[in-house]
């Protein structure tokens, strides 16, 4: 049946914002407005957002857009990364309170907003509990902002804002730019390069650190559910539960290319947060089904629609 909701994607064109829009379309809903810098849509421009509230007034609306980028670009452009991601939503928040109060917000932080040390798996409850890790102090306090700015919007305002808390994602659209990637992508294309040109394929620091994959799809999928059935303040994590070290990623991912050749390993280059598996337990409890699929499952899908491996 088609849902007939009007239903807005802030950062449309991106990763997980296209997933979302592809998500959406699968389960019927038929008006769509996706918009991003890729439609001449600049979340820094209040005027432009508060003119595009005042005329839609979406009944959903998925705030999933953002300047991102992998431990590279965070620990380079701190700055920007803080100014940019917390405007955003910020501008997002105060536009739906003018123009279109009873919009329902969707908002998507990060795992990253936790400390740099918790127990594992990481529940909801560690925010603002301690030291953040230095390489993205500047996106976790902008995603920490975010976090705040759409309780105390709720409160003051009662707008019906829900926040969510991806762990690390890829899929389809991913950033394959080393320069700015985050890690599973860089290592699909560091892999596919080596496997077709020869080039020995170097990682960041010792491999040892263990993280979590989300296939981007499948957290659409959460988040989508989450906008038709949650309503309460507490943020929710969305991950897998389960973890791997980068160097299984990066041996998973040499198989499925079947690159037999050298792997090098920059020790001098930061590991970042030794562990961050987040517990998935409460999102578990309002959407019993949640099942993600396994790394090797998302990136041979991947190779073979991105890459045609």
């Amino acid at each position: 049946m088609a849902n007939k909701a009007k239903t807005a994607v802030f950062g449309g064109s991106g990763m997980l914002g296209s997933a979302v829009v592809r998500r959406l379309e699968a389960k019927g809903y038929k008006n769509i407005y996706a918009v991003s810098k890729d439609t001449e849509f600049d979340l820094l421009n209040k005027q432009m957002v508060d003119d595009f509230l005042k005329n839609i007034q979406p009944e959903y609306l998925f705030m999933v857009a953002g300047l991102v980028g992998g431990i590279l670009a965070n620990s380079t452009r701190q700055a920007d990364f803080l100014y940019q991601n917390a405007l955003m939503i910020l501008y997002t928040l105060e536009s739906v309170k003018e123009h279109s109060p009873k919009t329902k917000i969707l908002y998507t932080g990060s795992t990253c907003i936790y400390p740099k040390e918790n127990p594992q798996p990481i529940h909801e409850s560690r925010f603002m509990t301690g030291p953040l890790e230095e390489t993205n102090k500047g996106y976790a306090v902008a995603k920490g902002t975010g976090i705040v700015a759409c309780q105390l919007y709720r409160d003051q305002y009662g707008i019906n804002a829900i926040e969510a808390m991806p762990t690390n994602m890829y899929g389809p659209k991913d950033n394959y730019n080393l320069q700015n990637s985050h890690f599973f992508a860089a290592t699909i294309k560091k892999m596919v390069t080596a496997k077709k040109e020869g080039v020995v394929p170097v990682f960041w620091g010792t491999g040892k650190p263990r993280r979590e994959a989300l296939y981007v799809e499948d957290c659409a999928d959460a988040l989508i559910y989450l906008i038709e059935n949650y309503n309460k303040p507490e943020i929710v994590n969305v991950g897998t539960g389960t973890d791997n070290t980068i160097a299984e990623y990066v041996e998973t991912v040499r198989k499925l290319v079947d690159y037999n050749g050298e792997i090098k390993w920059d020790a001098a280059k930061p590991d970042g947060m030794y562990q961050k598996l987040t517990d998935v337990a409460y999102l578990k409890t309002i959407m019993p089904e949640y099942k993600p699929r396994s790394f090797e499952e998302g990136a041979e899908h991947i190779l073979k629609t991105e890459f045609g491996f």
